[in-house]
């Protein structure tokens, strides 16, 4: 760099630093807050207490829930539970599942396929993997 721009660069780094401790040599003054009357310091509640409560609300939200399932008794009756789900059963994969994603699909394609790379009639030409 040429030295005047490093000088200049160097002033103004020093300018800059004493422009900074200035500042927070600056003090604001707040007007004085006057109070009056009694002050009382709120208490939190016991963590026993505030447990109940947590409990409480957990048991109220479940009645809640129970008084919602018996206004619609078909929708949320009992017998529900005894019919298979689909999407928890573990043999519908096979269904949803297409067969050349099967494992047993590319182990047995496979075999072909390399018979085919070396075949003397397949017209493809060879290609190397």
């Amino acid at each position: 760099m040429i030295p005047a721009v490093k000088m200049l660069l160097t002033v103004s780094a020093i300018a800059l630093a004493a422009a900074a401790l200035q500042a927070q040599d600056q003090m604001a003054e707040i007007a004085p807050i006057v109070v009056t009357g009694t002050l009382e310091l709120r208490r939190e509640p016991p963590a026993v207490d505030a447990f109940t409560r947590h409990l409480e609300r957990q048991i109220e939200t479940k009645r809640a829930e129970q008084e919602a399932i018996g206004q619609s008794p078909i929708w949320h009756a009992r017998f529900w539970r005894f019919l298979p789900r689909l999407e928890s059963s573990s043999g519908l994969s096979q269904f949803l599942t297409p067969h050349y994603l099967t494992p047993a699909y590319r182990e047995a394609a496979r075999p072909i396929e390399e018979f085919r790379r070396h075949s003397l009639f397949d017209a493809r030409p060879a290609t190397k993997n």
